[in-house]
This record gives C-alpha cells, structure tokens and sequence, in this order.
C-alpha cells in the first residue's frame, strides 16, 4: 500500500469517528445568495442611469435591487467563514491541532479546477472568438490569484469572467486563516475577527475618498471584503455548534429584516452606485448594514429543520459555485442567440423591439436554465471527481458529493 494510501485510509477511518457536520438549510441559503447577484446582474446599467435622474419612482427603486443583488457576495463570503471556522473550531477539538497542509488541498480540489477551468477555456476560446476575449493582464491576476486587484484598476473593461474577483479574495483571505487557527489555536481567531472588523472600515473610510470610483476601488478591495469573513468567524466561535430553535414567524421576520436592510443600505447609502459622490462615513455605515442584514439571513436560516428545505434548493446551493462561474457565460451565449434570431427572423425583430422589457425578461429566464444546465454537467463530470479528492484530505466529515 501506498504512503498516500494509507494516508487516505487512516484520515476516512479517524473522519468516521467524528461527528458529520452539514447544514443543508445553508445550501438554500447560498443558492439565494446566488439569486441576489444573478438579479443584479440581469438588471440592464441604464437602469441606474435613469434612476439617477428619478428621485423616487419604481425606475429607482429598480436600480436599488440592482445595487443590492450585489451584497449576494458578501454573503457568500460570510456563509464561506462560517462553515469553514466551525470545521476548523471542531476540527481542533477532535485531534488537538489543525492540519494546514489538508486544508489547502481540499480549497485546491473545491476551487482550483473550476476556476482555473474555465480560465484556461476562456483564453484558448478568445483565440478564436471575439467575445471571449480576455487581456493579458487580467488572465496573469486571475492565475495569481489577484483579480479583484486588477478590475479594481481597470474598472471599464468587462468580461463574462469579471464575477471571478471574489475567488480571489477568498483565497487570499484563507491563505491566512488556518495558519492562524494551526500556530495560535482557533480561539485567536475570535480576536483576529475582533481586529479585521476595524481595519476593514479604515480602509473603507480610506479608499472611499477616491470619489470617482469609490463605488467599485472599495468594493474591490480585500481588506474592505474582509469584514464579511470576520463576521462570519465570530458567529461561529460564538455559537460554537448550537442552534436556538426560533419559531418560523420570528425567522421570517429576521430575513425579511436583512433583505430590507440590504435595500436600505443600497437606496439610501448608494455604496454601489457608479458616479455617486458619497462621503467616507457613509461608505462605512452602508458596509456596515450590509453586514447587518447577512448576519440576519443567516441567523433566519441556521436550523431549519431539513424537511422544510425544499430539495432542489439545496441542490442548486451545492453547485452554487458553478452557478456563479457561469451564469455570465450564459449571458453571453443567450445573448448571441438572441442576436442571430433578430437578424436571421425579421417578425422575432419586430416583436422584441415593441416588447423590449418582455423581451429582456425572457432572455434572462432562459439564461438562467442554461446556467443551471452549466453548472449541473460542471459539477457531475468535472467537479466531482476533484471532490472525491478533496474527501481524502477530510478529517471533519461534511456534505457528500
């Protein structure tokens, strides 16, 4: 038997003797956090241009969800923190240390493949297709890791693959965070959170000086980013695996109460209008309502019982991930179906140009099922063998494949 072998076998024995720790209810909740950046990425940019001149009517109150689909990310990075500090706080607790080289093999065969997938796919694809064309600069920061970086310096050039920013963010943040845990214990993680929290708001009020571009410099930024993961850690560390049964009237409340939260710091503090020329403080005080209303969401959601979480909620939230990498390649895709019927079928023309919002709302329903389709194939005949990888560097059993 191989040294990997036995490796394999002694970390699935030792995994069998912990307790499995899942949330499928979390799945759901990742699939609305999906949801939320899908939305907003189907709402049209003049929109928001329009809403700009309309003080209140329904055009504006349209550019707000737009604006607030975007805070799906933070709670994808918040739910991200979470689920992955409360392995590694169980983690510590059944073996008395944390395994650093483990953790960084299961983030390479959740992420890596997919993501440097479709990378390489766009690259080889942009040789021979205009639309799919991706600058230099922007290929070498994906590859490092360091995209957010790169779009934050170059925020007119667009891509299918422009959502892939947030990869970069995460990686960098967890290229720390279980080294942390492994060389001071997972309880510094608590007053790690505790220090991330301000600096992340320093840099908030800092980088939002730059008012042209405050809106996309400091959503970019990682340290801004940070907070979400830092929110996340704590409430994990504080409820340390206990869930308080809440009746549904009050979790209803609570999520109606995040999503409000969400729309309010997006219409009122407008952290992610373009061209808005907003104060420092009111890019902190948005930031920090966002914050709010995730943890919220996810208090609202964190113990439903498995039978009230429909399933193809969780399914669609276990291939979340493909979701969100390809739901804008879907766009693309619908987009030039869409091109060649209007020029290859005149009344299709016609028909559009009188039914423009009709139209739009058609392209973006079957741009959707497209992304579903995507990321199913994705995950049963690509993913999934990286993940049954990923299960040998396991050592708190979770999700299955």
């Amino acid at each position: 038997m191989s040294t990997v072998e036995v490796l394999h076998a002694g970390t699935s024995e030792r995994a069998r003797q912990v307790v499995r720790f899942y949330r499928p209810e979390l799945d759901g909740l990742r699939f609305f956090a999906f949801l939320a950046v899908y939305v907003c990425h189907s709402i049209p940019s003049d929109a928001v241009l329009v809403a700009q001149q309309s003080k209140v009517s329904p055009i504006s109150f349209l550019a707000a969800i737009k604006d607030a689909g975007n805070f799906g990310v933070c709670l994808f990075f918040m739910l991200s923190a979470f689920l992955i500090t409360e392995l590694l706080r169980r983690e510590e607790g059944a073996y008395g240390h944390i395994h650093v080289g483990a953790f960084y093999a299961r983030r390479s065969f959740r992420i890596w493949p997919l993501y440097f997938g479709i990378t390489i796919a766009y690259v080889v694809g942009g040789c021979h297709f205009h639309a799919m064309e991706i600058e230099r600069g922007r290929v070498l920061a994906y590859f490092l890791l360091a995209g957010n970086w790169y779009i934050a310096l170059h925020p007119w050039i667009q891509t299918p693959l422009r959502s892939l920013w947030s990869i970069s963010v995460e990686e960098q943040f967890y290229l720390i965070w279980p080294l942390l845990a492994c060389y001071c214990g997972v309880r510094s993680l608590f007053k790690a959170s505790l220090v991330i929290i301000p600096i992340s708001l320093l840099t908030i009020f800092v980088v939002s000086a730059d008012k042209a571009y405050a809106y996309n410099t400091t959503w970019l930024n990682s340290f801004a980013q940070f907070q979400f993961f830092a929110w996340g850690a704590l409430l994990a560390l504080t409820l340390r695996g206990k869930v308080s049964e809440v009746c549904h009237l009050t979790r209803c409340v609570s999520g109606g109460a995040g999503i409000a939260i969400w729309l309010l710091a997006a219409y009122a503090t407008k952290i992610k209008r373009p061209g808005v020329q907003a104060p420092s403080m009111q890019f902190c005080l948005g930031y920090l309502l966002v914050a709010f209303g995730c943890l919220l969401l996810l208090l609202a959601v964190l113990g439903v019982r498995r039978r009230l979480v429909p399933k193809w909620m969780v399914y669609l939230g276990k291939i979340s991930f493909g979701l969100y990498v390809f739901h804008e390649t879907a766009f693309l895709l619908v987009d030039e179906l869409q091109k060649h019927s209007v020029r290859s079928l005149p009344p299709v023309a016609a028909w559009a140009a009188q039914n423009a919002a009709v139209a739009l709302i058609l392209n973006k329903v079957l741009a959707f099922g497209v992304t579903v389709l995507l990321a199913m194939l994705s995950y049963r005949f690509w993913e999934s063998p990286f993940l049954r990888l990923k299960g040998r560097f396991t050592w708190v059993p979770s999700r299955d494949i």
